[in-house]
């Protein structure tokens, strides 16, 4: 699979008139990822059937409603459509002000964009808590991502619950202005989740820009670096070519510094490919959160 994947990414007909299966078109030629919005602009089974013959596996991105009837059907529809994994986005019990959204006046399009809901009366479960993984994953035999967690404490919690693998993110940064970097984020989650859980995977999404931010994040522990917005860039100027060419770039810059770091594959990325200051968050590049070593001491200690 490659280093690079898509994050979801909501409405992608404000961008282009095709929408989502231009973004699937641009990114064929890719053993890669795509997380599909459930708040896309086109339905899930279009994607699906978009997607059949390349070599993409689409993943679901899903919110827990306070109608889990609603949670529930996606899931369904999801594996129906041939999904291959469900990512639950945790970082948003509500919608965080988005001053721009107002002033681009997106919501006299939303609803009618909305293609995988018969309505636009949704709201999340603002009290959604770790047991509603444990309710996930006795509902679906599909892999469970938890997206948008940023601390060692909530990723330890959400796979003690059943999630499959952890997708450190802080949502672009357009829920809470100011808040911690996913990439500053990243280590202190690495280091603590992998000392409990070895064999599961953890992956980074929010600020990416460049192939050398996707080799900073590889270096750092994640597995797989998910990007958002310059795929729509991309998308927004040149529909699928565009994509493509975002890709493209993105792979070579990464190839690029892999090789003039010194690694001539993948598995070569070490942490020490980097140089990272201590994080003003109280967690050391490398380390684990002090409040999380007092708290999880005895755990620790046994590994």
């Amino acid at each position: 699979m490659h280093s690079m994947s898509l994050s979801p990414v909501a409405m992608q007909k404000l961008a282009h008139p095709d929408g989502e299966i231009a973004t699937v078109k641009g990114i064929s030629s890719f053993r890669t990822i795509m997380i599909l919005s459930s708040f896309a602009s086109t339905r899930l089974e279009e994607v699906a059937l978009a997607a059949q013959k390349s070599s993409i596996h689409l993943w679901m991105q899903i919110y827990i409603f306070d109608n889990r009837t609603l949670t529930t059907t996606l899931i369904r529809r999801a594996e129906m459509s041939g999904f291959k994994g469900i990512v639950i986005t945790a970082d948003s019990p509500v919608d965080g002000t988005v001053t721009c959204d107002g002033k681009n006046q997106i919501f006299s399009v939303e609803g009618k964009l909305l293609a995988n809901f018969d309505s636009f009366n949704l709201k999340y479960s603002s009290s959604a808590v770790f047991q509603d993984i444990v309710y996930l994953r006795r509902l679906t035999k599909l892999p469970i991502i938890i997206k948008g967690l940023l601390t060692a404490e909530d990723a330890i919690r959400a796979m003690l619950a059943g999630a499959s693998a952890i997708l450190v993110s802080n949502h672009g940064g357009r829920q809470i202005d100011g808040d911690q970097a996913a990439i500053e984020a990243l280590p202190g989650v690495v280091n603590a989740v992998k000392k409990l859980f070895p064999l599961r995977d953890l992956y980074m999404d929010s600020g990416v820009r460049s192939g050398q931010d996707v080799f900073k994040a590889i270096a750092l522990g994640a597995k797989m670096v998910f990007i958002g917005r310059p795929i729509i860039w991309g998308l927004a100027l040149g529909g699928s070519k565009g994509v493509n060419n975002v890709m493209n770039i993105l792979r070579n810059e990464f190839n690029e510094t892999m090789l003039l770091s010194g690694a001539s594959n993948v598995n070569e990325i070490k942490k020490d490919n980097v140089i990272s200051k201590v994080s003003i968050w109280g967690v050391n590049s490398f380390g684990i959160p002090q409040q999380l070593i007092h708290e999880y001491e005895d755990i620790l200690r046994g590994i």
